[in-house]
C-alpha cells in the first residue's frame, strides 16, 4: 500500500497545507476526474472530513472542502476513487449489508450542501447522520450508531412499543456495552440522529369523535363544530384529546426519486408528453 502519511501530515486545520500536501491532492484529483467511472456531471465523491465520500461536488468544491477540512479519517485506500480495499479472511456472507451507505449517498445528492460558512439546518442534520454512520458503536462490533438506532426504531415501529419501552431497552443495552459505546441514550437523541433523512411529520388535533381537524381556520378553536366535546383533557395542562400524525407527502417523494432504483420505479408507465409524470 502506498505511503500517503502526506494526507494528514501535510494538514491541520486553520493552518495553510504543505507544498507536498498540495502537490498530491492535486495529483490525486487529477487522477480521480480522470476516470470515467468516478465522475457523474462533472463531479465525484468528496472525499473531506465533512462529505466523507457521501456527497458529490465538482472539482473546484472539492478542493475548497480538502483544503477547510482535510481528507476524511483513515482513507489511505482510496475506495471510493478507483482503489479496492482487500481484506484478508474476511467472509462477506457472514454479515448482511444494511445499504447505509448507498442511502447517504443518494441523501447527499439531494442535499448538496454549499461551502457556505453556516450550512443549513437540513445539511447539518445530514452531516450529524453522515458522522454517525462512520462511528462503531464500539470496537468489536460492525454496526455503526446509525444503523444499531436505525435497527431499534424500526423495531420499534413493528411492535408498536411505547416510548417508555423503547427507552428501557436503550437502557439495558446501554449497560450491556461498554462504557465508551457510541449509542443515544433515550428516544429524543435517537430521533434527532436520523432527523438528516428529512421526513417529519406534523401533528394535527382532531376531534374526539372525528367530526373535525383543528386545522387551518378551525385551528385556534378549543370545541368541536359538530358534537361540541372539548379539544383538550380536563385539567391545567392543554393536552389534545387526540391527535392526528400526518405525513407530508412531497418530502417522501423526494426522497423516492433521489434514489436511482427507486426513481426507475416512479416512473409512469405511460410516457407524458408533455414532460411531467403522468398519473394513472
Amino acid at each position: 500500500m502506498a505511503n500517503r502519511e502526506w494526507m494528514y501530515n501535510g494538514w491541520s486545520r486553520g493552518q495553510p497545507p504543505s507544498h507536498e500536501w498540495i502537490e498530491n491532492t492535486n495529483n490525486f484529483l487529477d487522477r480521480a476526474f480522470s476516470m470515467l467511472s468516478l465522475v457523474e456531471n462533472d463531479t465525484i465523491k468528496c472525499p473531506c472530513a465533512l462529505c466523507r465520500n457521501y456527497v458529490r461536488h465538482k472539482r473546484f468544491d472539492v478542493e475548497i472542502h480538502l483544503c477547510k477540512n482535510g481528507f476524511r479519517d483513515d482513507y489511505r485506500i482510496w475506495t471510493s476513487h478507483g482503489e479496492r480495499h482487500v481484506e484478508v479472511g474476511s467472509d462477506e456472507s457472514s454479515c448482511e449489508a444494511d445499504h447505509m451507505d448507498d442511502m447517504l449517498a443518494d441523501l447527499g445528492g439531494y442535499h448538496a450542501p454549499t461551502i457556505d460558512e453556516e450550512p443549513t439546518a437540513s445539511a447539518r442534520a445530514f452531516y450529524r447522520m453522515v458522522a454517525s454512520a462512520d462511528e462503531p458503536v464500539h470496537e468489536n462490533t460492525t454496526h455503526s450508531s446509525l444503523s444499531a438506532i436505525a435497527w431499534l426504531l424500526a423495531l420499534k415501529s413493528q411492535y408498536n412499543m411505547s416510548v417508555a419501552h423503547f427507552e428501557a431497552n436503550l437502557e439495558l443495552i446501554s449497560e450491556l456495552l461498554p462504557p465508551e459505546s457510541k449509542i443515544p441514550k433515550d428516544f429524543y437523541q435517537s430521533k434527532k440522529l436520523l432527523e438528516g433523512l428529512g421526513m417529519p411529520y406534523v401533528k394535527i388535533d382532531v376531534c374526539y369523535n372525528n367530526c373535525m381537524l383543528y386545522y387551518k381556520g378551525n385551528e385556534n378553536k378549543e370545541k368541536c363544530d359538530v358534537c361540541g366535546t372539548s379539544r383538550y383533557e380536563e385539567g391545567r395542562n392543554r393536552v389534545p384529546r387526540k391527535v392526528l400524525r400526518y405525513l407530508p407527502i412531497k418530502d417522501r417523494l423526494q426522497r423516492l426519486y433521489a434514489h436511482e432504483k427507486t426513481a426507475k420505479m416512479m416512473q409512469s408507465h405511460k410516457q407524458s408528453r408533455s414532460g411531467t409524470m403522468m398519473l394513472v
